[in-house]
């Protein structure tokens, strides 16, 4: 009997080890190469762009990199929209899915005799043309390399320059001492805001909120400043910096409209926002204080 189930145990373990060896075979595919790795358009690591260049027929956007922000530098001057830079750089680590010398090339078969736009990465220069006919892919050359790509982020490198600013207001980390409101004035003691004149009955949280409200502050879009000046008056005084930052509020509605004057922006905000950057919030019954 023990003979019996020692052979059957044997057997098992052969049938094993014929499945594994066939698995192993499988795998390795014997006289097959194996995948070549993917290849870049450019040998950039985003991460080292330091100054982006877009020209496009209309105008030309530029940006740097400063102390690890990015900073509009043309059309004008402005604290450039983190998300956009990013996507941006990340053209330079994209896969291409096909590619060749452009020797002997009709380059205007690929829309790159007058290519469409035109981004410097650093130094590296990448140069966009056409549509491939399927597949939502599009030709850019780099060099002497003819590249097909994943058409991703060409319809970002032809908008309009206002999207690459930034949409907040004040810059991450800014730190105010006094903000000047057409109704009153916040004072930064020491890290604990105070209004003045200070009112019969107010809220320190109320203080602090309008206060955090300023530096969270979001438009939905930024445009060109255009047309007169004309309406109240808001400063930021921001620490460290002699002169503050100036503002006029230009509309309440449909939309809260803050026209930077040192900028030449106009943030667009939701109307609602008027309620939480203008005017102490209602102090409740529990954190009420008088003065």
């Amino acid at each position: 009997m023990r003979w019996h189930v020692n052979k059957r145990n044997l057997l098992n373990l052969v049938l094993l080890l014929a499945v594994v060896g066939l698995g192993l075979l499988a795998w390795l595919e014997p006289g097959r190469s194996p995948e070549p790795p993917a290849v870049k358009i450019t040998m950039l690591d985003p991460g080292s762009v330091e100054r982006i260049r877009i020209e496009r027929p209309a105008d030309v956007v530029e940006m740097l990199r400063r102390d690890g922000r990015w900073q509009l530098t043309a059309p004008l001057v402005a604290p450039a929209n983190s998300v956009r830079t990013d996507a941006i750089v990340s053209i330079a680590a994209i896969e291409s899915l096909n590619q060749q010398n452009i020797a002997g090339l009709d380059l205007t078969t690929y829309g790159l005799a007058e290519p469409k736009a035109r981004l410097w990465l650093n130094d590296t220069l990448i140069e966009f043309g056409g549509a491939a006919p399927l597949d939502n892919r599009r030709y850019v050359r780099v060099g002497d390399t003819l590249h097909l790509i994943p058409d991703l982020r060409y319809y970002q490198l032809i908008g309009h320059w206002n999207g690459y600013v930034s949409l907040r207001l004040l810059e991450e980390g800014t730190q105010l001492d006094r903000i000047e409101l057409p109704a009153l004035t916040l004072v930064n003691h020491e890290g604990s805001w105070r209004p003045e004149p200070i009112p019969e009955h107010w809220s320190a949280d109320a203080a602090t909120a309008l206060a955090q409200h300023w530096l969270n502050a979001q438009a939905m879009a930024v445009r060109e400043q255009k047309g007169e000046l004309a309406g109240e008056a808001v400063r930021l005084h921001v620490r460290g910096q002699e002169q503050p930052l100036r503002f006029i509020i230009a509309a309440y509605e449909p939309e809260l409209v803050l026209q930077h004057l040192d900028l030449g922006l106009a943030y667009h905000l939701v109307a609602g926002r008027g309620a939480d950057l203008l005017q102490l919030p209602a102090p409740t019954d529990i954190d009420v204080q008088t003065d």
